[in-house]
């Protein structure tokens, strides 16, 4: 089985292991054991752990190739650890393709292949999905796979590489270094015990200066405020508890919108934007016949145009809520069915030194970060899946209806950020 280096970001992956299903709980032994069988002769190996939902463990070896280092991590095994249940997925990388096949969470034992020619790569992706019982399929755009989800691979792994290769023997740079570094060990210990009576002379010396500069540094802090060592920040604003609950906001503009007339002779709605603030409609004459001017609306100057607003019922600040991590999230926007987009946002502005604060201004970051997302949806947004409904963070900023209302070519896009904690 041929085996390749891929580049995902800046991190490089091995693609092209063999993989095979351990006997026992050893597997590191087992796989070392494999590995030095006639016909196999690896140069490393890798291995996935059970799963308390009773998936047996695997390992993958694989023959050494130019680049490839120990702690390299598998491109199909940290996939796999992702992405559960069974698929396949082809995936292009400047150095070439791979193509991944996992089934009830185990890959395959020829489930991880590398190619230099991508075409190749497209056939065997097709010859595997004729075999079918995958529930999902992952494909480059380009190469119009019916049913595939073109996801880009780097979601995909979530910078993740719990999964690296090691060597099955110690090179012999290895053994060299444990040589030298014995060597240096005892040198250390040697030298030890002059260091040791150094430091205790100095450390006395040392007591005595941080004790004068102490004292000097609480009198400096008396007579300007913000000159001493100590600074006490303020908490971090969490913006989010003072946004309303995402569900919340998504049913006040569906009642705002029962009350905007669809149907106005002469008139077509053009465009529906609701946000906290209310809900705006815009009309354009269809220039079809005489009309009257949609109720509640403020016409333009050219007669033309039109706009109205209705505002929303009151909305409450849902409060205190407790963030979850950046791989909850994730999985989760992996999981619903609408396309869209979802990428990490600058911090939000620290707060503020108090007036007349004259020392350094250095406020730690949050322990959160923030992403962005969009949802482009065909339906009302109220008819979501549960993206939305229980993750805390979420802020839904803004949902709007772009296209004709009444063309069949209208969509629904909902923008937001999420708060989640910081890795």
């Amino acid at each position: 089985m041929v085996a390749g280096l891929v580049t995902v970001g800046r991190k490089q992956y091995v693609a092209g292991l063999y993989w095979e299903n351990s006997p026992g709980g050893r597997i590191s032994q087992v796989a070392k054991e494999a590995a030095r069988q006639p016909g196999n002769q690896a140069d490393f190996y890798a291995t996935r752990i059970g799963s308390k939902q009773g998936r047996v463990p695997q390992f993958g070896l694989v023959s050494a190739v130019e680049g490839l280092t120990a702690g390299t991590p598998s491109l199909a095994g940290c996939l796999a650890n992702q992405q559960p249940g069974s698929w396949i997925g082809a995936f292009r990388f400047r150095e070439g393709a791979a193509v991944v096949i996992v089934r009830d969470d185990l890959i395959v034992p020829d489930g991880d292949m590398f190619f230099a020619d991508e075409t190749e790569a497209r056939d065997h992706l097709y010859q595997e999905m004729a075999v079918g019982g995958f529930q999902r399929i992952y494909a480059p755009e380009a190469w119009g796979v019916p049913g595939a989800d073109t996801m880009p691979i780097s979601l995909l792994l979530n910078d993740k590489t719990d999964v690296r290769v090691h060597g099955v023997a110690l090179s012999k740079q290895a053994k060299t270094a444990l040589g030298l570094s014995f060597v240096v060990l005892l040198a250390v210990i040697g030298m030890g015990w002059y260091i040791q009576k150094k430091q205790a002379e100095e450390e006395a010396m040392r007591l005595e200066q941080l004790a004068t500069m102490e004292r000097m540094k609480r009198e400096a802090e008396k007579l300007v405020p913000g000159l001493g060592g100590h600074v006490e920040y303020p908490e971090p604003e969490r913006k989010w508890e003072k946004q309303p609950n995402p569900l919340q906001l998504i049913e006040a503009c569906r009642k705002s919108m029962n009350s905007v007339m669809v149907g106005v002779a002469g008139w077509d709605i053009r465009n529906i934007y609701c946000s906290r603030s209310g809900l705006q409609v815009s009309w354009s004459r269809s220039n079809k016949a005489f009309s009257s001017i949609p109720k509640g609306a403020a016409v333009a100057d050219t007669g033309q145009n039109a706009t109205s607003s209705v505002p929303l019922e009151s909305l409450q600040d849902r409060g205190p809520e407790t963030l979850v991590d950046p791989d909850v999230v994730t999985q989760r926007y992996l999981n619903q069915n609408w396309s869209g987009t979802i990428r990490r946002e600058p911090d939000d502005p620290p707060p503020p030194p108090p007036p007349g604060y004259k020392g350094k201004w250095d406020p730690p970051p949050p322990p959160w970060v923030k992403r962005s997302f969009t949802l482009d949806v065909p339906v009302l947004p109220w008819t979501l899946p549960d993206f939305l409904s229980d993750i805390p963070g979420v802020v839904v900023k803004s949902m709007s209806l772009l296209g004709s209302g009444t063309s069949g070519r209208s969509s629904w896009k909902v923008e937001g950020v999420i708060y989640e904690n910081r890795r």
